[in-house]
């Protein structure tokens, strides 16, 4: 089951609407929408908040598989338990939907430096 689906069930559950959560969350309904179709994944803070406004552990919210925590650059398994908080976050690393996310982020970033770069040129030219 993804997250999105995770996180529609617990708020459903809580009788909460997707404006409703949203307000709790500070974030724009359409942010809810997205993560529950899957469109979007929530980054760790936000899965964090999500987790405890629907007042359920975030290890609930994540995928099943292996769950790895990353830390210092160093890996460790969790997958047998673990606790999580805002500083420590897990990542499903077996999901595609991330690795997905990753991508569409690197290639915003390429965009953005392109466009950085040829401003900077235009800047010394003048």
């Amino acid at each position: 089951m993804s997250i999105g689906t995770k996180v529609k069930r617990f708020r459903e559950t809580r009788g909460l609407s997707q404006d409703e959560l949203a307000l709790r969350l500070d974030v724009a309904q359409s942010t809810i929408s997205s993560i529950e179709s899957d469109k979007n994944i929530p980054n760790s803070l936000l899965l964090n908040k999500i987790a405890k406004e629907l007042d359920v552990d975030i290890n609930e919210l994540l995928n099943e598989g292996i769950q790895v925590n990353i830390s210092n650059n160093k890996f460790s398994d969790l997958s047998s338990a673990g606790t999580i908080n805002q500083y420590n976050p897990v990542f499903n690393m077996q999901s595609p939907e991330i690795a997905e996310s990753i991508l569409k982020n690197q290639e915003q970033l390429t965009k953005l430096i392109e466009s950085q770069n040829k401003l900077i040129e235009i800047l010394f030219k003048k």
